[in-house]
């Protein structure tokens, strides 16, 4: 009983601070202007899984962002990290670079931003495992940058939500003596 009055106490002070999470449900004034973003195609095959990725977690809308377009720019390549004696290439590397514009539909732009990420992979003796292994690297890759994709959006737009000011309090005056 004690644990959910100081729940109910804790809900009542975050109220009053401002506090608005950022997917409460659609509640709010900064979800009375979020629209959809249009993700636009993106070659490759990790292009795929990313734009399939962004799409599941941002594609809906971002709170205090009207309809949006979003562009990007992969860039991907493989590392070689570890060698087996006879020189080939046992344990791997995608590393991948995306640049991201948010556009408004007028053209106008919203943020940009550059991530990068990475997803390991090994190679395997059995025949055509190094494909299955390459395939989820790739896809572990686009994971990860639809991710950080995803927050720097979240940031982004949480930066152009215009800030309330905050009361300020006189600062009490010196005592004389």
């Amino acid at each position: 009983m004690i644990r959910a009055a100081l729940l109910a106490l804790a809900m009542v002070s975050l109220a009053a601070c401002g506090f608005t999470p950022v997917y409460g449900g659609g509640q709010g004034a900064a979800f009375q202007n979020s629209g959809p973003i249009t993700i636009a195609e993106i070659p490759g095959r990790t292009g795929h899984y990313l734009r399939n990725e962004l799409a599941r977690t941002i594609g809906r809308g971002v709170p205090g962002v009207p309809a949006a377009n979003l562009d990007i720019s992969l860039s991907q390549g493989v590392e070689r990290l570890a060698f087996a004696p006879d020189q080939a290439a046992s344990r791997s590397d995608y590393i991948g670079s995306a640049t991201w514009t948010l556009k408004a539909p007028n053209g106008a732009v919203l943020a940009t931003g550059v991530v990068s990420e990475r997803a390991s992979f090994n190679f395997a003796d059995a025949a055509y495992a190094d494909l299955a292994a390459q395939t989820a690297a790739q896809e572990r890759l686009a994971e990860l940058l639809a991710r950080s994709i995803r927050s720097d959006v979240l940031i982004a737009a949480g930066r152009q939500t215009p800030a309330k000011p905050a009361a300020t309090t006189p600062a009490p005056a010196p005592a004389t003596p």
